[in-house]
Order: structure tokens, then sequence, then C-alpha cells
């Protein structure tokens, strides 16, 4: 009988009612190597070997340093692979039944693994040890000790040996564990192919996509390439004629990590390992049985601290949200339970927002597999609500309009974006045509008017500079603010509906630098303010005072006594504030923002 069901991403145990635990097919093995018979891999952090026909894998290191990149000698007898030992990453080498690993390098750099010297006295493996610390270059480690030989390359990342250990065929550039798909810029990697002793490095690869982890065996370099269906798939390539030949032809899933034996080539293909027999050119899957503790999968009770994310407070400030480890928390300010909204293991969700009316709290959640938006009540008590549908990619920060009926969101095709709370229905208000990831991301200062009726953004232009906008929601059209000179953001509305405060690197003041003799420009960014009506004055306006003339008439008035006012009279203005009975009014007209558009540009002053 079934007790609990538990999922870990690379193992399914079932949970007995009777404790034990049925171990099923395992997954998600990783950097594995194979000799003959056996392969070598990565899991859970150690290495583990097993039969290449399938089955059980036994542990053969078990640091809490992560061991990686195994790669067996040539006769079989040994393992070199690099591991996290000491508080270093560096080689070493250890018997292929297991036992005590001997380290080789001891550089503060990291060591990478690549392979052994044919004669198997070496290990071959890569560094970025030596200045300007960008590049990858080539090493050898001797099983006797001493300081590793650097070989005569100017710069490689994967290699592997000639049979004779006269030849490499490399990559220059080192960004296989890039997840890009289909990446075709400057940084795809080519297989390049030369003499250790004659330099003469020459490219073998012509296709603008990426070819990498050479692997040589006999007269042939074996090779990844996404050439065909934008898959990674293995490919041949004859050193004698230069023809290449497909080995594998997967259209969904890449060929990772393959690594080169005596007759077979062990690679990962979705969530598992196979094989590539060289002489029949057949592949088939590996399978795996782990019979691990299973350590990783045990509840245990966890701090949320160190995971919170986005956080914001209820419209009355006695409640608060707060996204930790993918969920929503409606927590107590001072008083009351903590209330998990959304309950929802195995998604992320995040960027919670509260409406100002308290009904509702709105936040994003990849449940459908796309990021989309849910709404919620504020106790959890019902089922969300998912008010958008069609989403691609990221999406960011809610922003509720005042009167809680629309909600502000950008995405990752640099979009602003409009939804109606009630029906979902979705409006593009704008798009950024450039995206500075060193900067900001597309468009991701948006704020409301205290009306609802004007949004004001700051959108990145072609001069890398962020202009900010306004959005009508009255008319739906979208009006420049500030022009593209300046880096202006920040924007946000006055209360009273005046004003558009917002911040700007417009204030130039030079220094010339004493070295070169140039100038540098400090503390440039300033808060400036939007002056929305024309006819409204500047806040800065100096005040003028003046004498009042009295006529003839007050003068009378004020002798006579005429002029004094009845106890049952009030002061100017204070009888506004009360309704037809006397009693105070419970609360005044919101007023509307007007914004006269027309020169608004030349109302802008510092503040």
């Amino acid at each position: 009988m079934i007790h609990e069901v538990v999922r870990h991403g690379a193992v399914l145990a079932v949970v007995l009612a009777t404790g034990c635990v049925a171990q099923a097919q395992s997954h998600l093995m990783r950097y594995a190597d194979v000799h003959r018979d056996r392969i070598v891999f990565t899991y859970e952090g150690d290495l583990w070997l097993m039969s290449s026909e399938g089955g059980d894998a036994h542990r053969i290191t078990n640091d809490p340093g992560l061991e990686r990149w195994a790669k067996f000698s040539p006769d079989g007898a040994k393992i070199a692979f690099t591991a996290q030992y000491d508080g270093g990453t560096d080689v070493y080498v250890m018997d292929a039944r297991g036992g005590p690993p001997a380290r080789l390098t001891y550089h503060p750099s990291s060591d990478r693994v690549l392979g052994w010297f044919p004669d198997g006295k070496s290990v071959l493996f890569r560094s970025r040890r030596e200045y300007p610390f960008r590049a990858d270059m080539l090493y050898k480690a001797s099983l006797d000790g001493g300081m590793p030989e650097k070989l005569p390359v100017d710069r490689a990342g994967l290699t592997a040996l000639s049979p004779d250990a006269k030849r490499i065929a490399y990559n220059r550039i080192s960004r296989e564990a890039s997840t890009w798909k289909r990446h075709q810029g400057g940084t795809a990697q080519d297989i390049w192919l030369g003499s250790l002793e004659k330099g003469d490095f020459h490219r073998i690869t012509d296709w603008h996509g990426t070819d990498n982890f050479p692997m040589w065996r006999g007269n042939a370099i074996y090779f990844n390439s996404d050439r065909a269906h934008g898959t990674l798939n293995i490919y041949k390539y004859d050193v004698a004629t230069g023809k290449i030949t497909p080995m594998t032809s997967y259209k969904d899933y890449d060929v990772k990590y393959p690594s080169i034996g005596p007759d077979k080539i062990v690679y990962q293909y979705g969530e598992s390992l196979h094989l590539l027999d060289l002489k029949s050119g057949k592949t088939r899957p590996v399978p795996v049985n782990i019979p691990s503790d299973l350590v990783r999968m045990r509840p245990e009770f966890v701090e949320v601290a160190p995971s919170t994310g986005s956080f914001g407070l209820s419209p009355s400030g006695t409640r608060m949200l707060l996204e930790a480890r993918g969920e929503i928390l409606n927590l107590p300010v001072e008083d009351g339970e903590p209330i998990n909204l959304t309950k929802s293991t195995g998604t992320r969700d995040k960027n919670a927002a509260w409406s100002p009316d308290g009904q509702w709290v709105a936040f994003i959640s990849d449940k459908t597999g796309e990021e989309e938006i849910y709404l919620v009540d504020q106790k959890g008590e019902e089922a969300c609500r998912q008010l958008t549908t069609g989403g691609k990619g990221f999406r960011m920060q809610l922003v509720w309009s005042p009167d809680s009926k629309w909600l502000l969101f950008s995405d990752k095709a640099l979009r602003l974006n409009l939804v109606n709370a009630e029906t979902g229905q979705l409006t593009i208000v704008d798009q950024s045509d450039y995206d500075d990831a060193w900067e900001r991301w597309g468009i991701q200062d948006y704020v409301w008017s205290s009306d609802s009726r004007w949004v004001a953004y700051t959108k990145m232009e072609q001069s890398l500079n962020e202009a900010i906008f306004l959005y009508s929601m009255s008319d739906k059209t979208v009006h420049r603010v500030t022009d593209e000179m300046h880096t202006d953001w920040s924007p946000s509305f006055d209360p009273k509906g005046r004003y558009l405060y917002f911040l700007s690197n417009r204030h130039f003041s030079p220094i010339m630098g004493f070295v070169d003799q140039t100038f540098v420009f400090l503390d440039m960014a300033k808060p400036f303010i939007v002056i929305l009506e024309d006819d409204e004055p500047s806040p800065f306006a100096p005040k003028d005072s003046h004498e009042e003339v009295k006529d003839e008439d007050e003068d009378e008035d004020e002798a006579s006594g005429d002029n004094e006012t009845d106890e049952s009279e009030e002061s100017p203005g204070k009888d506004e504030k009360k309704d037809e009975t006397g009693m105070e009014k419970e609360g005044e007209e919101e007023e509307l923002v007007e914004i006269d558009l027309e020169g608004i540009e030349r109302r802008i002053i510092p503040a």
C-alpha cells in the first residue's frame, strides 16, 4: 500500500506503509565518462561508478565538496577529476575502484580536468591562472608531482589530444556551460586543429553556430554541434578527408557533456545517460539505479528569512505581504496570525500587491508553465482566480490603480501592460525599443495619479537615456514629458495633482581631472518638478508682501462697530466643511488631476 509519494527532480521514491523505500530509475546524472564496461558520473555532488550495461551504482567519494569532470585513465585503472577540497578547486587522481584521492594542483584558480595524455602518466587540464585571467589555457599535470607544464597554445578551452599527443583539437572559446539555444554570435564555438610543435592551428569547422566538446579517437574527431536541427548532436570529423558525418539526430533535447571512451561515447540526453557505440553507430539509454540515502529529500523545517523576496503593506498598514520560498504570505505587523495565501508547492509565486480597497491580493505565478497574473482574497479562503493568459517570459512588479480597477506590469518584451482587474483584458501601454542590460530593463518605473486617470512611466530610448512619459486612461494616448538628452527616472505624482516629481542626471558641474586633463561629472542627479497645469504657479515662486490700503468707508465701519461678527458666524471657509445640518462632511469629493500637455516640457523646474 502506497503511503506517500515524494518527488525530488532526480529521483522518484515511493515510501511504503512499512517505511521501506522502493527505488525507481534515477535521473540527472551529470559529467559522465566511460571506459569499456564502466561509467563514472557525478550525482549529489559525489562520484559514482556503475556498469555500462546499467543497474546499481555505488558511491566512490563522499566529501562535502563537489567532485566532477571525472575521466578514466587510458588503461581504466585510475580516475582524474576536479574536486573542491581544502578551499580550492583542483585536480585529483584516485584508483578507479575507489580510495583516497591524490592532489596534483595547488593553484588558487579553478582547474578543470579535460582528459589524460595517451601514456597515462599525466592529466590535461585548463585554468585561468595567468594574467589577464580571462582566457583558459592548457596545462599538463604529472602523476609524479611537480609544477604543471603549460602547453604552447595562446588560449584553449575544451581540448582533445591526438593518439600520439602531438596535435590537439580544441575550442578557443569557453561557453559550453551557457544555456543559450541556437547561439550564432561572436562567442559561438568552433573546433580548431593544430600541432603543438608547429603551432599551425586552424579552424576545421565553418558552422556559424556551436561546435564544441571535441573528442579524438583514432583518425576521427567527434564533436557536438547544433548545425542540423537547432539542437546539439554528435558529429564525426574525418581527420584525413575533412568529411563530417552526423552520429545522432535528436530534435527535442540537446546532447550534453559527451565524453569518449575506447569504443563508446557517453552523454546526457534529457534527464538520462545514453551510450553511442562507435563501431555500430547505435545509441541506447543506460538505466541507472542509485541506492542513495536521499538525505536531501528528507522533510525539514527551514528559516524563511534568507529566502524572502518582494514585500509590501496592506492599505491600512496592519498586515504585510511577503514573498518567501515561492509562496505569498500575509503576515501581521503586530497582532494576528500568518496566512499562506497561495499554498502552491512546485510553483513560484512572486511580486504580490494589495489592492487599495483591501479586497484582493494580486501576484504573479508560473503554475501554468508561463508567468500569469492571479487574484486571491486577503485570507486565502477561496481559490485563486487567473487573470491573464498567453504569457511569454518574465513579468515584473504589479502596481494597482488607486481605484482598484486596473493593474500595471512590465514584461520581458520591454512592454508596459495594463490589465482590467475584473475582466483580465490586456492593453499594451507602450514598448521600449532598447534594453540596456547593464542599467535597467525595459520599462520598470510606472506610477498612477491619485485619480487613476494618468500613468507616468520611464522608458529607455536609443540615446541610452531614459525619458518620462504620460499615458492618458481617458483617450488611451501616450505623451512625452522629458526629452532624450538626459537620463530621467523615478516619476511620482503630487498627492494633490499639481506636480509630477522625478529625478534627472542633468546637473552639470564639471571638475577637471589632475591626471589626464579631462572633465569629470559628479553628483549629476537632482530632483525636478513638472508643473502639470499651465496656470499653476511654481511652488518656489517668491512670495510678495504688501500693506493693505483701507478706504474711508471701512474706517467708519470699524469705528461704529458695524464690522463685529456675531457669535453664530463662522470664520471664512469654515462652513464649507459642514452640510446643511451643520454636521461635518465625512469626506470631500476627490479632485481630478488636470494636465495641460501642450508646452509641458517648458514647465520643468529644479527642486
